[in-house]
């Protein structure tokens, strides 16, 4: 199939998807089984309308006892309200669709249902320095909602004449740290280029009249040598008591489950409504190669305050795209610098999760107010929709789409095959974790990225590929102890008619699409891309980048329209750039307005844009 067939075919499968689903919904309602569950329901209940279940685990164990041989759609309609968990809801293989029909798990019509892994802090009491305080059961969290609005951890500044101390830590003038408590929870920011990293402090002690700091290893020395950009020092401190002194932060000491805050302009701690994340994955969707789990949807659905701890047992020690060099399965580079071999990078996970997943469902859900990721579709998972999603306030990537590590899967069914993300809206995405992006591909088959509008975010808005070309054939540009003489799963992929504005706001090396390595019948094409801050800001075809095709993209006020850094093995000759409209405005006669008009969300889903607008 040339390039042309599989645009034609690409878009197509858009069409037909679109037109199954709302098939399904229609003969979900025709019928077929359906069950209600609401917040005020009980799961001793049948689950009728008018005797709902009370959890939707109880629905999923009433779908199990239907879905053997469906001759219908199964509905399970979530009456409006808020649902807490306490740990994550799976979905595995026994609660599939069967015959092609589909489990349909959905806000009942007019209502909004809200999936929710927060507790909420209440019993606030007056503290000293304008601060208020309240007790609370969760062992651990990172962000914290006051009232919908995201509160700042405790900060401070630099470190005011420190010096690096033999690897291990810092020397500082100032002695007056070496009395803070709860040294261990403190954490180092560090900000490079498309970085940022997070060091945690292991310990700290008056030395000569100053203090010394020493870090917690082996992640400070990793951060200190890995390849890429290092860490020298850091441009803040974060997470101490002694940090607390503005409104709208916060501070968890850990010893005594305690939570200190200083509110902002009218925020009254009596009748505020308080919630921190407790449960770090919500809903997985969890299959095995030989057992997927299948034909699942979910429409309409909020998944709301999911948590993310490891940044504060370890760090993040960020590689690109929150992606971090791990101790394990390291090798040298020059100048003493450490990789892990063959990019293997460990990723930083999202609070919803496809694995060994097929023919899934999302439609007009939305994923907010998340302390990693939004939607991670991975290992094995194929043919999945993520259409009309609303993807916002969430402290890392938006969307991930398979991964860094099976670069050469010896089971053609574990690669990440035929997925299509469409007519989502993600913005104000990689709060925390400013080195992450709106939507990452790993090494993946046939992805489709179609009319999503993409914004303010602090990077990236799409990156496709990954490895530097080091696992392809013939290698990269950097030393590596062997070569693959085989390819990637990377290709055929199809990024079209995507908006994607105002991004690269905080970090730089980075652009509105950005790729590495080899993508064989991959096309990049009508996508309408302006208003980026930072270099180079446009379409950048970076180390590695090989057979892709660049076409009718329209970018303008972005420091560099095209931009390559794919030299090694001429690989700029295997990419075919032609045809673009770089560097023209809005305005301009040769400004192509059909390409731009048609570029984000289609007509049916333009609601999306004026609902955040209104909010």
């Amino acid at each position: 199939m040339n390039r042309r067939e599989f645009v034609q075919m690409s878009g197509l499968a858009i069409a037909v998807a679109n037109a199954r689903t709302g098939k399904a919904l229609a003969a979900g309602n025709s019928g077929g089984v359906s069950y209600y569950v609401s917040l005020s329901g009980d799961d001793g209940n049948p689950g009728t309308e008018s005797k709902p279940f009370k959890t939707l685990e109880r629905a999923r164990e009433a779908v199990r006892t239907q879905n053997k041989n469906m001759r219908r759609n199964i509905l399970v309609n979530l009456r409006g309200g808020t649902y807490p968990i306490r740990k994550t809801i799976v979905f595995d293989a026994r609660d599939s669709g069967s015959n092609g029909y589909k489990v349909i798990y959905r806000s009942y019509p007019g209502e909004k249902a809200e999936i929710c892994g927060g507790k909420r802090i209440s019993g606030w009491q007056r503290d000293p320095g304008g601060r208020w305080r309240a007790t609370t059961d969760i062992d651990d969290f990172r962000q914290l909602y006051v009232n919908g609005t995201k509160a700042r951890r405790a900060r401070g500044g630099p470190l005011t004449g420190a010096k690096l101390l033999d690897g291990n830590g810092y020397k500082i003038p100032d002695a007056s740290m070496a009395s803070w408590k709860n040294q261990s929870d403190i954490e180092f920011v560090y900000d490079h280029n498309w970085e940022r990293v997070f060091c945690k402090v292991a310990g700290i002690e008056k030395q000569n009249g100053g203090a010394v700091i020493r870090m917690l290893q082996p992640y400070f020395t990793l951060a200190r040598i890995k390849d890429g950009v290092r860490v020298d020092f850091p441009v803040y401190v974060e997470n101490a008591f002694e940090l607390l002194n503005e409104p709208g932060e916060w501070y968890l000491d850990r010893s005594t489950h305690t939570v200190y805050y200083i509110p902002r302009s009218g925020e009254n701690m009596e009748r505020a409504e308080v919630i921190a994340p407790a449960v770090e994955t919500l809903v997985e969707l969890r299959g095995t190669l030989d057992s997927p789990v299948h034909d699942i949807e979910f429409e309409g659905i909020t998944f709301c305050h999911g948590s993310w701890l490891r940044p504060s047992q370890i760090g993040l020690i960020d590689v690109q795209a929150n992606f971090c060099v791990t101790p394990q399965n390291l090798i040298a580079r020059s100048e003493g610098q450490v990789s892990n071999l063959h990019n293997e990078n460990l990723k930083s996970p999202s609070n919803v999760v496809l694995h060994a997943a097929k023919s899934v469902r999302f439609e007009r859900c939305t994923f907010t107010k998340f302390g990693s990721g939004g939607l991670d579709v991975e290992y094995g998972s194929q043919d999945n929709m993520i259409s009309g999603c609303v993807f916002h306030d969430l402290a890392g990537s938006g969307i991930q789409v398979g991964g860094v590590v099976h670069h050469h899967p010896r089971d053609p069914r574990e690669i990440v095959k035929g997925n299509q993300v469409v007519n989502c809206y993600i913005h104000d995405v990689a709060t925390e974790y400013i080195a992450g992006v709106g939507i990452f591909l790993g090494y993946t088959d046939g992805t489709v990225l179609a009319h999503n509008e993409i914004s303010n975010l602090p990077y990236t808005g799409i990156t496709m590929g990954w490895g530097w070309g080091e696992e392809d054939p013939g290698g990269g540009a950097y030393y590596q102890p062997f070569f693959y003489k085989t390819p990637t799963p990377s290709r055929n992929h199809h990024c079209e008619s995507n908006h994607i504005h105002d991004v690269m706001l905080q970090r730089s090396d980075g652009g509105a699409i950005y790729t590495l390595g080899d993508m064989p019948g991959t096309v990049i094409q009508k996508n309408l891309i302006h208003d980026n801050k930072n270099m180079p800001g446009g379409i950048y075809l970076d180390e590695g980048s090989g057979y892709i095709e660049v076409t009718k993209n329209a970018v303008y006020n972005v420091l560099r329209a095209m931009n390559y850094n794919n030299h090694y093995q001429n690989r700029i000759a295997t990419c075919h750039e032609h045809d673009n409209y770089f560097d023209i405005k809005p305005g301009n006669p040769d400004f192509p307005k059909e390409i731009a008009d048609q570029a984000g969300l289609e007509p049916k889903y333009k609601d999306l844009l004026r609902a955040e607008k209104k909010d």
